[in-house]
């Protein structure tokens, strides 16, 4: 049987005792009432993962010592998705499984036909929940890895995005397969580029072509925006690792 999980950023970990804090403290000793001795799973979402004793518990704190620790290498090639923003649900849904098939980051973009638009102070809200949901998918699928989350971009600058090979899904006549458009060796990085609802403007499809951005195929059927990035991550994941 598993032992529950709570996340604690790496910059907080101080080997060999280790504090909980905010909602994780609340979940561990309020939701699932832990106590003094028993043990639990403390991993950072870069790869490290202890089993802990619990020493101490009180109203804002859970206290630990590290029984065992391991690190998990991150994948030889990091998948970077390049989501354009959609609504609420489909999007959290995306943020869910990108954290499940391991994306390496994720760099959310306002494009000419998002329906979305957040001012700073509502971005900043965006972020900080969208992260809590990244982790507890973590949580709950024992992945070692939380995928890093940026602010939202505009497409002129997500498109500026640095990887080894660029793909975009896109219905074009030089669309090619995904297994077609990966080199015979493999790179470090993969940007993936997917479009909003109503999918990209032409404008903006040229402006990725001209980036370096390879128009890729998901197959004869169209899917919505939240799916095709999630096959496309599948896809790359099962060819690529």
């Amino acid at each position: 049987m598993s032992l529950p999980r709570f996340h604690l950023p790496a910059s907080s970990w101080a080997a060999p005792h280790l504090t909980l804090t905010g909602d994780e403290a609340q979940h561990c000793s309020r939701v699932m009432r832990k106590q003094a001795g028993d043990s639990i799973e403390v991993f950072d979402g870069a790869g490290r993962v202890a089993v802990c004793e619990i020493t101490h518990v009180s109203k804002t704190e859970v206290q630990v010592r590290i029984i065992s620790e391991s690190c998990v290498e991150p994948f030889q090639t990091s998948i970077h998705l390049l989501p354009a923003l959609i609504k609420g649900e489909p999007f959290e849904w995306l943020l869910e499984k990108a954290v499940e098939l391991g994306a390496g980051s994720i760099q959310p973009v306002v494009t000419e036909r998002t329906v979305i638009h957040l001012d700073a102070a509502q971005a900043d809200k965006k972020l900080v929940k969208w992260r809590r949901h990244m982790i507890e998918s973590a949580k709950q699928c024992h992945t070692p890895f939380v995928p890093e989350l940026h602010p939202p971009v505009p497409f002129a600058s997500a498109v500026k995005f640095q990887a080894g090979l660029k793909l975009i899904p896109a219905l074009s006549e030089h669309s090619r397969t995904l297994k077609q458009a990966l080199p015979a060796s493999k790179p470090q990085s993969v940007a993936v580029l997917i479009g909003p609802e109503g999918d990209f403007t032409p404008e903006e499809e040229t402006q990725a072509f001209a980036a370096g951005f390879v128009p890729v195929t998901l197959g004869p059927l169209v899917l919505r925006a939240e799916t095709a990035g999630i096959a496309t991550l599948a896809v790359l994941g099962h060819e690529l690792r």
